[in-house]
């Protein structure tokens, strides 16, 4: 029993965290970038304007990131990982349960006994 616990939680702890990593990477709708930069203090001066002409800078500055520039770009970030780490927690959990309920319906079978055809 030890024993299936602990290849239980090994496989989980390598599956788990690439299915929350796959999920994050998938949940990504799509963003944009600035190009230039936008520093804090222009930002304030961008506040002040009107909705209209706001929008009208950063459509100008704006730039479409794939998923994968994306995560070049995020994967540095402590946000990233702690993202990650939140979208594991389910897959974690989820093959850990499913190795344990496995491994008992495999031990069940390896203790009945065997019929004999007569």
């Amino acid at each position: 029993m030890n024993r299936l616990i602990v290849t239980s939680l090994i496989a989980a702890l390598f599956i788990g965290p690439c299915i929350g990593f796959a999920n994050h990477v998938q949940s990504f709708r799509g963003g944009a970038k600035y190009d230039p930069p936008i520093p804090a203090d222009e930002w304030q001066k961008i506040r002040d304007l009107p909705i209209a002409q706001a929008d009208e800078i950063l459509r100008e500055r704006q730039k479409p990131l794939t998923r994968m520039e994306w995560v070049k770009d995020s994967a540095g970030h402590a946000y990233f990982w702690k993202g990650v780490a939140k979208q594991s927690m389910a897959p974690v959990l989820g093959v850990f349960i499913a190795c344990i309920f496995v491994g008992r319906l495999n031990g069940q079978d390896s203790l009945r006994p065997e019929r004999c055809a007569t």
